[in-house]
């Protein structure tokens, strides 16, 4: 039978521990100062804190030693940063992208013929979506000059509704040369390479979604080696292979560039003048991107030919779509982009030419041409009624090739709800005419003409 001493002691070990917890934790309670605020200044984090839990005896096991090493504080996303990170170069931002949309598409006809022939079904749309949504993680490790991304897509639009959407390593050796290497874009067209969330509408344009490359692994440089001049190059897998795994890529690389130059100072995000510059800053530049494309070894046209489209929206590599009961499954991709914009007090003007070469055409059977030669662009502007607050703006967009030409006219607003551009609502409207291009995430469908409505927010911290 346990003793009326074994219970004291036992009690009075159990007070001694909650005593000193509350001590660890609020010190003030016991006469001692408060633990330091965070973040430390550098010069504190070297002394910081060492949390040690009093010893009752050899019964017990040693104390353990904790020092405080970091710091949690907002920066674009919850940052765990450290106080020395000469001694702790680990930093980590956990960071929450969303963008909810309704969208409303009145197709004029339930289908349509192509040029060849083929049927094409133009649907209506009605509904609900997370078209992006990402969490991502982001910082540096071992040593600031070892940065990390990762950006993990969920959405209601694709197959695949969970997936990597970027994720690399980056060097920041010095603002004119930054080496990184992973998943990431292939810097083709302006607007492609902006964030999704600071388009001037709900979305890209329609020439931007027909023309644009997309992601794909690979090597890049990019910086500023001289005052506003920018670049951004890259050697990859392909112009659109992020889906794809080893077995399903040709040994072809994809080479592909940007070079900008902001020549009356920091443009700035995207394309709206949310910043209200009082002087007028101009962004010219132009991108250019090849890219080989073979067929698989049965001949058979390889996956990624299956995103390249002709001006009518037929894919190039279905099935008699240049000649009846034929398939091309090899090409040379080039494309071409310039771009422009200017911004000054509320007032925003930009827009893209693209220029596409599909040369060196291989089929299972005769084709009429070797070549396919389509061109396009984007104009768009808005203005700010209510400074930093409301936003109007209109575009227009189109795409001309020998299989048929495709546009889209409108407009819309943005509300800035809190005169910044993480929390912003968007509705636009849209005529769409003959449309090349196919994407769910978009909400432009393939041949199909008629209304198009979308009412969205954005939301990231």
């Amino acid at each position: 039978m346990e003793s009326p001493r074994v219970r004291f002691e036992f009690l009075a070990f159990v007070l001694l521990c909650v005593a000193h917890s509350a001590c660890a934790v609020g010190g003030e309670s016991f006469g001692e100062p408060p633990p330091p605020a965070f973040p430390l200044a550098p010069e504190e984090a070297v002394d910081a804190p060492i949390v040690e839990p009093v010893s009752f005896g050899s019964a017990l096991p040693p104390p353990l030693s904790t020092p405080v090493t970091h710091g949690i504080v907002y920066d674009k996303g919850w940052t765990l940063r450290p106080f020395n990170p000469e001694t702790h170069p680990y930093e980590l931002t956990i960071g929450f992208h969303n963008q909810f949309r309704y969208t409303g598409f009145a197709a004029d006809e339930p289908s349509v013929q192509t040029a060849s022939g083929q049927t094409m079904i133009t649907p209506n749309r009605n509904d609900f979506d997370v078209n992006r949504g990402r969490l991502i993680f982001s910082g540096y490790a071992i040593d600031p000059l070892m940065e990390f991304y990762a950006n993990i897509d969920y959405n209601t639009v694709t197959e695949q509704q969970i997936q990597i959407l970027m994720a690399w390593i980056k060097h920041p050796f010095s603002p004119a040369f930054r080496l990184a290497y992973g998943l990431g874009k292939v810097p083709g067209t302006w607007e492609w390479q902006e964030s999704a969330r600071f388009t001037l509408g709900a979305e890209r344009s329609l020439a931007t979604t027909f023309f644009r490359p997309s992601m794909t692994a690979g090597i890049w440089i990019e910086g500023e080696p001289i005052e506003g001049v920018h670049y951004h190059a890259l050697v990859g897998n392909g112009f659109n292979t992020a889906t794809l795994n080893v077995s399903e890529v040709d040994t072809n690389f994809a080479v592909s560039g940007m070079t900008w130059w902001e020549l009356l100072g920091d443009f700035g995000p995207g394309f709206s003048d949310l910043e209200q510059h009082e002087s007028p800053v101009v962004r010219v530049g132009h991108a250019f991107t090849h890219s080989k494309q073979d067929s698989d070894p049965s001949g058979e046209p390889g996956p990624e030919q299956t995103s390249i489209r002709l001006s009518d929206g037929t894919r190039l590599v279905q099935p008699g779509a240049l000649a009846p009961g034929t398939t091309v499954n090899q090409f040379d991709l080039s494309l071409y982009a310039v771009h422009a914009g200017v911004k000054q007090n509320g007032l925003s003007v930009s827009g893209e030419y693209f220029f596409r070469w599909l040369n060196n055409l291989e089929a299972t059977g005769p084709l009429p041409e070797t070549s396919i030669f389509d061109h396009g662009f984007f104009a768009q502007a808005g203005y700010f009624p209510i400074p930093k607050s409301l936003e109007v703006f209109g575009r227009g967009s189109a795409v001309f090739g020998p299989y048929g030409d495709g546009s889209e006219l409108g407009g819309g607003v943005n509300w800035y709800i809190n005169q910044r551009r993480d929390w912003r609502l968007t509705a636009d409207l849209a005529r769409v005419n003959q449309s090349p291009a196919q994407q769910d995430r978009t909400g432009f469908t393939a041949g199909a003409s008629g209304l198009l409505f979308r009412l969205q927010i954005w939301t990231y911290f």
